[in-house]
C-alpha cells in the first residue's frame, strides 16, 4: 500500500448532500484498539472492529471518553485508556464496558462516501469499477483488493477511483448493520 499518511477510511461525501453523516456515540468493546477510520460493528451492544464480511454499522469519525470529551483535547489528562494522538488511536482496558467507559463516534448513514486505500494498491481490475463490490480486510482499516467483484454482494459499494489522482478509490456500505434489506 502507498503510504498518503492517512489510516483507515476518510469521509469523502455524502449523497443527500449532509457536511457530515448521521453520527452515534457507542461504548467500545473491552480490550479493543480503535483508531478513527476504522470500519466498526456493533457487538451486544457495544463498538467492535468489523471484520472481514460481517456487516459494518459505520466509520469510527471521533473517540471520546465517558463524559463526551473528545481525546484529542490537550486540556485534559485521560487516565481510562491509552491514546495515541497522532494516530488517533486509543487502546481500551479490559473494563472498558463497565468502568472506563471510552466511546467511539461513528458515522452510521447509509449516504456517506469514504475514502480509502486497498492493501494492494488496486491490483485487481475490479478494484475501481462502479458498481462493483469489495470486502474490508480483517483490521477494519483498508479495502481487500481480491475480494473485487462485479455480481457478489460484499460489504462495500465501489463508486470509482477518487478523482484526485491518488490510489485511493471511494466507497460506501452496502452491508449495513442497520439499513440493510434482508
Amino acid at each position: 500500500m502507498s503510504d498518503s499518511g492517512k489510516t483507515g477510511f476518510q469521509f469523502y461525501d455524502n449523497l443527500v448532500g449532509r457536511t457530515s453523516g448521521i453520527q452515534i456515540t457507542k461504548i467500545i468493546v473491552a480490550s479493543a484498539t480503535i483508531t478513527v477510520g476504522d470500519m466498526v460493528q456493533l457487538s451486544n451492544g457495544f463498538i467492535d472492529l468489523a471484520g472481514t464480511g460481517t456487516p459494518i454499522v459505520g466509520v469510527v469519525v471521533g473517540l471520546v471518553d465517558k463524559n463526551g470529551i473528545d481525546l484529542s483535547n490537550t486540556r485534559e489528562s485521560f487516565t481510562q485508556a491509552a491514546y495515541t494522538a497522532s494516530t488517533r488511536t486509543v487502546v481500551c482496558g479490559s473494563n472498558n464496558q463497565t468502568v472506563d467507559k471510552v466511546q467511539a463516534v461513528v458515522d452510521i448513514d447509509p449516504f456517506s462516501r469514504w475514502v480509502a486505500e486497498t492493501d494492494n494498491g488496486n491490483t485487481d481490475g475490479q478494484t475501481r469499477l462502479m458498481g462493483c463490490f469489495t470486502d474490508i480486510v480483517a483490521a477494519s482499516d483498508q479495502v481487500d483488493d481480491d475480494t473485487a467483484a462485479d455480481n457478489t454482494q460484499a460489504q462495500l459499494l465501489i463508486w470509482g477511483a477518487n478523482p484526485d489522482g491518488s490510489a485511493s478509490n471511494i466507497y460506501s456500505i452496502a452491508e449495513h448493520q442497520f439499513w440493510q434489506a434482508t
